[in-house]
């Protein structure tokens, strides 16, 4: 299951309240028990929220508002990098110490750094994510170093409205429906000192960040992750039985409803989140018709998949492809 840090989620909460939205319905988002981790549902539910009732650019204000002190180990590690570019090493690195949905890449050349974040729109809530990403990255960036290190291009997989709010934060290209999400940098602007670098500090955090790396494997709930893998690989020809995936897993009907009823979970809600998050998927990053989507997600008729998806989205396929 995809999870995020929770101090992210608790800033969003807050911006989102100073911003006007009724505390009484973002409490209807909270997750639950808040760890240092939370499902990054609970995220992207807030942030749905607040690109639908608030003004355009949440993203924007977001990123803005997020420093390294929201981050954990790996703030303190940005902190004491020789240089900036280490920054984005890190971030490579143990992204995975912040959420595991995605993944990033990072190009060094002589002449241009490009770091490219590898997460599939499968829902709206994803492109305010990435926005996010981006603008914090430039603000830690900033901050680490006390200098103005701006990225020479910026292109997002998705469409946006109005995308002078970010042309005008970013100071350079902004492409949005691009083929990929990346920020780009001059590398000489990321040779330069940070302002409290450190060279044995920072190794000292680096083993930090490693035996929290470590630990964070361990604690991955596998039987969530092993059902949703499952439903992953057999949703499109079909929605497997509690019964199926009972025997696949190795044990009963019962334990299995126990177990994840102990995470406060039903196999219907994982089954149903599979659905939710491969039909947003496939609206956002394929041409097949609505038809075909419906079917690919378990459902026999399109207007039940119609009616399921106004549920989950409070929209219809037609109006989620065409976008906000």
């Amino acid at each position: 299951m995809a999870f995020v840090l929770a101090s992210i989620y608790k800033k969003a909460i807050a911006l989102a309240q100073k911003e006007g939205l009724a505390m009484d319905v973002l409490t209807a988002l909270e997750p639950g028990n808040t760890t240092e981790h939370i499902p990054i549902e609970s995220l992207l539910a807030v942030y749905e929220l607040a690109e639908q009732e608030l003004m355009p650019g949440f993203g924007l204000r977001q990123g803005k508002q997020l420093d390294s002190n929201d981050y954990g180990t790996l703030g303190l590690s940005w902190k004491t990098c020789l240089r900036a570019v280490e920054v984005l090493k890190n971030v490579k690195r143990y992204m995975v110490l912040v959420t595991n949905d995605g993944s990033i890449t990072l190009e060094e050349g002589p002449i241009e750094t490009k770091i490219i974040l590898h997460r599939d729109v499968y829902r709206h809530g994803i492109k305010t994510a990435n926005e996010v990403s981006f603008v914090m990255l430039i603000e830690v960036l900033n901050e680490v170093s006390g200098k103005p290190i701006k990225p020479t291009r910026v292109s997002f997989k998705h469409r946006f409205s109005s995308p002078e709010y970010f042309s005008e934060y970013f100071d350079c290209p902004v492409i949005f429906d691009a083929s990929e999400n990346a920020l780009t940098f001059h590398s000489k602007d990321l040779q330069v000192s940070t302002i409290k670098a450190d060279k044995f500090i920072h190794q000292f955090l680096v083993e930090r960040m490693e035996e929290e790396k470590s630990k964070l494997k361990v604690e991955v709930d596998f039987l969530t992750q092993e059902i949703d893998q499952l439903l992953d690989q057999s949703i499109s020809s079909g929605i497997p039985s509690l019964a199926q995936v009972s025997a696949y897993l190795g044990m009963s009907d019962r334990t299995l409803k126990r177990r994840l009823a102990e995470r406060n979970l039903s196999f219907r809600k994982l089954v149903q989140k599979k659905q939710e998050e491969t039909a947003m998927n496939l609206l956002s990053n394929s041409n097949q018709s609505i038809g075909e989507i419906a079917f690919l997600t378990g459902f026999s008729e399109q207007s039940a998949f119609n009616r399921a998806f106004k549920r989950w989205t409070g929209t219809s396929p037609n109006m989620y492809r065409k976008g906000p």
